[in-house]
């Protein structure tokens, strides 16, 4: 989004108004009573209030929060008229697409929703309609795609990274710092997607291995009781580390200053986990540090410079191997993911937003 800010599109960012499931939750905790917004990187960013609560069973009053939201993101764009574009990542956003009435939709499909413990009739219902009136469908991967209903025509926009940031990396953080090597990184979602029990099994195996886990973790209630299983003996164990979550911009500092980065995904078949295609992938790689992964259909696709691991045998064989080098060298990682930057990615959406526009691509 701030890349095409940059191009001269006019762009505002939300995560739409909230909903009753949310108090307790630390986006609703952080927010204030009213809404806000801020420009960050060229991008108009509003950021709801704790009041603008959508009550889906209350339909006037969650109509009446819908209107409100689009009205504050016609306001701070300052469009009196139709809406150009409207571009979403999730069905959940069906509603605002009806209210704000756009010229064009993009529908950007980044995972296998309908895997989820979330899914249901509700939100088939408005991925439907949303298929059914998107300009433009994009999905991050090829089994994303596939999993799509009505067979839609649908084109791939993988995940990317900002390679540039991602490698020439600061001083190593302090809490890291107090962390000693060897270092096993993994930043991102903690979720069902990742497989504690796995590394549960591997930080006993491997005491003297550090495990640094960076990222936000989704309530207890939103885990399978495997996971929730898997995270209780990670917590035991002194060499996990779970740091929290961290702003993107220190990211590299924490990414660059491990050993290894992993992208321990559980890979049964079955899983929304299995179909994702990782943000965190480009970026491990822009760093020249060693990756290992987990046997699912993206990361065979660079096990020229990522090992694979299926089983915890092979897991411990890898990350051995990643100690003294790894797969690929430094030069050839860095190479793969200049080759896949969000600068490469940027160019193939905008002239696809062109052809749905009309727009002059700059």
């Amino acid at each position: 989004m701030a890349g095409l800010a940059a191009r001269g599109w006019p762009t505002c960012y939300s995560t739409g108004p909230f909903t009753i499931w949310d108090p307790g939750q630390a986006r609703w905790q952080n927010a204030g009573w009213l809404g806000r917004h801020e420009r960050l990187d060229g991008v108009q960013v509003l950021w709801p209030g704790r009041w603008q609560m959508r009550w889906p069973r209350m339909v006037p009053w969650d109509r009446f929060i819908v209107q409100r939201h689009a009205a504050s993101l016609k306001k701070l764009v300052g469009i009196r008229g139709a809406v150009p574009l409207v571009y979403v990542f999730h069905p959940l956003f069906w509603p605002l697409v009806e209210a704000l009435q756009p010229e064009r939709v993009v529908y950007h499909c980044d995972d296998n929703f309908r895997l989820m413990g979330t899914w249901g009739a509700a939100l088939a219902g408005m991925e439907k309609q949303l298929i059914a009136r998107a300009d433009l469908i994009l999905a991050s991967s090829s089994r994303m795609a596939a999993a799509l209903p009505g067979n839609p025509r649908t084109r791939l926009l993988p995940n990317g990274a900002d390679a540039a940031a991602f490698g020439s990396f600061g001083r190593c953080p302090p809490d890291l710092a107090a962390i000693p090597g060897p270092r096993i990184g993994y930043i991102g979602g903690l979720n069902d997607k990742v497989d504690f029990q796995l590394v549960a099994e591997l930080a006993t195996r491997r005491p003297q291995w550090q495990w640094v886990f960076i990222g936000q973790r989704v309530g207890e209630a939103n885990l399978s009781p495997g996971t929730r299983a898997g995270l209780a003996r990670c917590e035991s164990l002194p060499n996990v580390h779970f740091l929290g979550p961290r702003a993107y911009r220190d990211l590299p500092d924490y990414v660059g200053h491990m050993d290894v980065n992993t992208l321990c995904y559980r890979a049964t078949e079955g899983g929304w986990w299995t179909d994702v295609y990782p943000l965190k992938l480009h970026e491990y790689l822009a760093t020249g540090r060693p990756v290992v992964g987990a046997d699912i259909e993206v990361n065979r696709q660079f096990k020229a410079v990522v090992a694979i691991a299926r089983s915890a045998d092979d897991w411990v064989e890898a990350l051995e191997q990643a100690l003294v080098g790894g797969v690929g060298t430094p030069a050839e990682r860095r190479q793969v993911a200049a080759e896949n930057s969000w600068d490469g990615r940027l160019e193939q959406l905008e002239s696809w937003l062109a052809e749905i526009t009309g727009a002059a691509v700059s």
